[in-house]
């Protein structure tokens, strides 16, 4: 026999600044609903210094099919799920999820604060850079992974949110000081958070889940998901506790002022011969 609850648990509601919300089960289908209206509504409007629609999200888990569609077509996405366990069961699925999210975009991490000059490690350990390295433009898998690795009975600390950011990346070509740059960033519009996992079998239960477009919610949302993204891993990494792979990258102190002497010699050679 197949269990449910009934629709009679089914309530939906607007909040007082205009964003649905949804009470008892298939609440995912409002997580969904509201992604394709916000980026319907974000490309009618084509800004000209506009990137596109960007999302940022933590959840424990991500299986369901119209969500992983939805974050595996978007511009620029990036999503964290809690580091799952190694058993036969769990790689098939970290499989499956890798799989329908193939080939997306992304989410480039300069555009999120405190993210921009980080790069990924090398063997455990920060790259160092010299005068002719290139500088760190990291694009962010659709999805990662956060936090510990259970193993056996032993509980450990898990990434339990279930929440997501949707905004507009941008572009400028100047800096805060005025000077010419090639300069992105990520502008939050409306923020889903809920009970629901992102998972197929939350449709089934009682949850609830809403967005809103508050200012305050959303800047906090964004510091702590910029912060969850910047703790984060691959999806299924080697390590069983927390382990980023985005890190300082170290600089080559010598080679730095062997290039720094030699263009200072430069210049001054430059201004000897204005005086001949």
């Amino acid at each position: 026999m197949s269990l449910s609850f009934s629709h009679q648990f089914n309530v939906q509601a607007v909040a007082a600044e205009g964003g649905p919300a949804r009470f008892g089960t298939n609440v995912l289908a409002g997580l969904v609903d509201g992604i394709d209206t916000f980026r319907n509504e974000l490309e009618q409007q084509r800004r000209s210094r506009s990137l596109g629609a960007g999302m940022l999200g933590a959840f424990l888990w991500v299986d369901d099919t119209e969500l992983l569609r939805r974050i595996a077509g978007f511009p620029s996405a990036c999503v964290v799920v809690s580091k799952q366990s190694r058993g036969p069961r769990s790689l098939e699925r970290l499989r499956k999820v890798a799989n329908a999210v193939k080939g997306a975009a992304g989410f480039p991490a300069r555009a999120l604060p405190n993210l921009e000059g980080l790069s990924l490690h090398e063997d455990g350990a920060a790259p160092v850079l010299g005068p002719g390295s290139a500088s760190p433009d990291i694009q962010l898998p659709a999805l990662r992974s956060l936090g510990y690795r259970k193993a056996g009975d032993h509980l450990v600390p898990i990434l339990h949110t279930k929440m997501l950011l949707l905004g507009e990346l941008w572009r400028h070509d100047e800096d805060g000081l005025g000077g010419v740059a090639d300069v992105i960033g990520f502008r939050p519009s409306r923020l889903w958070l809920g009970s629901a996992n992102g998972t197929e079998s939350s449709r089934r239960s009682l949850e609830f889940g809403l967005w809103t477009r508050d200012p305050g919610l959303m800047k906090a949302a964004q510091k702590f998901l910029v912060e969850v993204v910047a703790q984060s891993e691959e999806l299924d990494p080697d390590s069983n506790i927390l382990t980023p792979d985005l890190v300082e990258p170290d600089y080559d102190d010598e080679e730095m002022w062997e290039a720094l002497t030699t263009l200072s010699d430069g210049s001054t050679d430059d201004g000897h011969k204005d005086d001949v």
